[in-house]
């Protein structure tokens, strides 16, 4: 393939998608929906939830989810949202590890599911808790930092 077939055929069609509706405020709610979701430690939720709220509110898909790809290593903080639960409800779990949550996926899909449902209960309480605060904050500084970007430059 020639350098001019590549840009043509897939560089200029993926450019043109990732630029659909982005109106300061619509991309700035792409980034901050993104940002919350791709936090969340649940497996594969988040490109579910991704893709329903991109077509409840019309965003752009192709953006949504590469934010939300991008923010997969995000995910780390699942033991912080679980120290969240745990201390909201007062239930005290056994500590697991890292290694111990990758010990059970070693396991088949449903019993390593089965044993850390708690787990992932504690964590999505925690996880909501700590992000319904965050969010409009996430919304406006997008919001401000793109608006800022988007102005003429002034000579």
């Amino acid at each position: 393939m020639s350098q001019n077939t590549i840009q043509n055929k897939i560089i200029l069609p993926l450019v043109t998608l990732l630029k659909q509706g982005v109106e300061p405020s619509r991309l700035s709610l792409e980034l901050a929906s993104d940002s919350a979701i791709g936090s969340f430690s649940a497996l594969g939720n988040a490109t579910i939830a991704c893709t329903g709220i991109a077509a409840l509110y019309r965003l752009n898909l192709p953006a949504i989810q590469l934010t939300n790809y991008l923010f997969f290593p995000m995910q780390i903080i699942f033991f912080s949202f679980l120290y969240i639960g745990e201390t909201l409800t007062g239930n005290s779990l056994d500590k697991i590890s890292k290694t111990k949550l990758l010990e059970t996926f070693d396991l088949i899909f449903l019993p390593a599911i089965q044993e850390l449902t708690q787990y992932f209960i504690l964590a999505s309480l925690g996880w909501a808790l700590a992000l319904a605060p965050l969010f409009p904050v996430l919304y406006f500084v997008f919001k401000k930092l793109i608006t800022l970007r988007l102005q003429p430059k002034w000579e």
